[in-house]
């Protein structure tokens, strides 16, 4: 990276969250003596805002109008598109535009580096990789969009980067990642991406990236195995390689894992596990040893957590769910429990129809639906012919439906938030709307404490 070129560029900062308020440390570091504009459409926070210096100036407004055409080299946070009219404008006048991931691989050309993308389970499977790596001795750190910005982080004496990427971080990624896993691909950030097809392109960048490394993939996902044909693919779960079968983990068609998994209820996360066994086995660490630490993975929050239990009721938080796809997945966890699931929010379009015979399979006693998708649940419900035994329902806000859900769910049932849609409006992130749901629960307290994550006790 020239930062003698740099020093002599008119830069801007899009955006002021964690990302955004990474990038503003970093540059601030290298460029003491260069102004930083920071842009901003909603208010930033005001601790951060106490730790601007004189050399910095803050926007807070649309970003079409900013004037961004007038910078030599613009910065996006993640959640701002880079197919935005107002950055295509501004790349099309000659603005270069990059992301503050780009800046961080800029800066660590070398690092050992395995990068994990994923409509789903993307979070789970990067702290796994990390956790079962660093049980085999490795020195390993865990960033990206699982929390941490990479921008944050400065460790050289690092035996592998886990870094957990979004589509929205891919979609100008420049790096070439040693290690590139793909765990599925189904619609999702539509709005953001301006189309299925663009998100496919862009979730699909990390094995372009990938090329003359290696990239491993999930060959139970039809999507995935139809687009990486023309790849040199490392897979999982194909015949031969690990897989997840039955509630056991395989190698070579003999069991290697017949345990319990408290921290990784449900078949899906059976898979998470063997993407992250592969990358043991390809990165040639210690596999006794990571196998041996697979039960003592704690599931992350608002993944199919188990937050407590009151009047006889269990409550499960699974918030980050935020497509049909994961529902049908919680469900199917929790298959032979009696579960209320409370889904919807918002409406980006996405059918459920397809998801239907996998909610028929692993039936909900009860469903009740939140806006804005609600209507949109209810009619794929209905035009499957499926009816839970307790009914569907439509709930006006989160409020009401866990007070519906409390009426329908018996003694020893299970209410599941697994809304299959984004949080926003109505709550700040899918973090806030699952902490809300504690609250109204009554378990808030429990919540809070990291109770452990769901599991079906129907299953043996």
């Amino acid at each position: 990276m020239d930062w003698s070129e740099l020093e002599q560029s008119r830069i801007a900062i899009l955006g002021t969250g964690r990302e955004g308020q990474a990038a503003w440390r970093f540059l601030r570091a290298r460029l003491p003596g260069r102004e930083l504009i920071l842009i901003d459409e909603a208010e930033p926070p005001v601790a951060f805002c106490g730790e601007l210096t004189r050399k910095d100036r803050l926007r807070v407004g649309p970003l079409a109008g900013a004037g961004l055409e007038s910078f030599d080299l613009l910065v996006r946070s993640p959640g701002i598109s880079p197919y935005r009219e107002s950055l295509l404008k501004a790349r099309e006048s000659g603005v270069r535009i990059t992301s503050p991931s780009n800046l961080w691989f800029a800066d660590h050309p070398d690092a050992p580096t395995i990068c994990i993308s994923g409509t789903k389970g993307k979070s789970t499977t990067s702290a796994l990789t990390a956790h079962l790596l660093s049980a085999a001795g490795l020195r390993v750190q865990l960033a990206g969009n699982i929390g941490r910005p990479l921008l944050d982080c400065d460790d050289r004496d690092v035996d592998w980067w886990v870094i957990e990427l979004s589509s929205y971080q891919l979609a100008d990624l420049e790096a070439r990642p040693r290690v590139a896993v793909l765990l599925n691909l189904s619609p999702e950030h539509l709005d953001w991406h301006g189309g299925e097809a663009r998100y496919r392109s862009d979730k699909l960048r990390l094995a372009e990236l990938s090329a003359g490394n290696l990239l491993i993939a999930n060959a139970a996902d039809g999507g995935l195995c139809e687009a990486l044909g023309g790849y040199d693919v490392r897979w999982f779960n194909a015949p031969g390689a690990i897989c997840a079968a039955k509630g056991r983990l395989l190698e070579k068609d003999k069991v290697c894992f017949d345990g319990e998994l408290p921290g990784l209820p449900g078949d899906h996360n059976l898979s998470n596990a063997a993407a992250a066994l592969t990358v043991v086995r390809a990165v040639g660490a210690d596999f006794r040893a990571a196998l041996a630490a697979l039960p003592g993975f704690e599931a992350l929050p608002h993944r199919l957590q188990r937050i407590g239990e009151r009047d006889g009721r269990r409550y499960v938080n699974d918030s980050i769910s935020s497509t049909p796809v994961a529902t049908a997945a919680a469900l199917e966890a929790l298959a032979g429990e009696t579960v209320t699931l409370i889904a919807g929010g918002l409406d980006r379009g996405v059918d459920w129809a397809p998801y239907m015979p996998r909610f028929r399979a692993a039936l909900p006693g009860a469903v009740i639906t939140l806006p804005d998708n609600g209507d949109r649940i209810c009619a794929a419900l209905a035009s499957a012919g499926i009816e839970p035994p307790r009914g569907v329902h439509a709930a006006e806000d989160l409020a009401g439906a866990v007070s519906l859900a409390e009426s329908l769910t018996p003694a020893g049932g299970i209410v599941l938030l697994s809304p299959g849609a984004p949080s926003f409006p109505q709550f700040r992130d899918y973090r806030d709307r699952g902490d809300q749901f504690a609250k109204l629960c009554g378990v808030e307290a429990a919540h809070k404490s990291g109770a452990k994550p769901a599991e079906s006790e129907g299953k043996k």
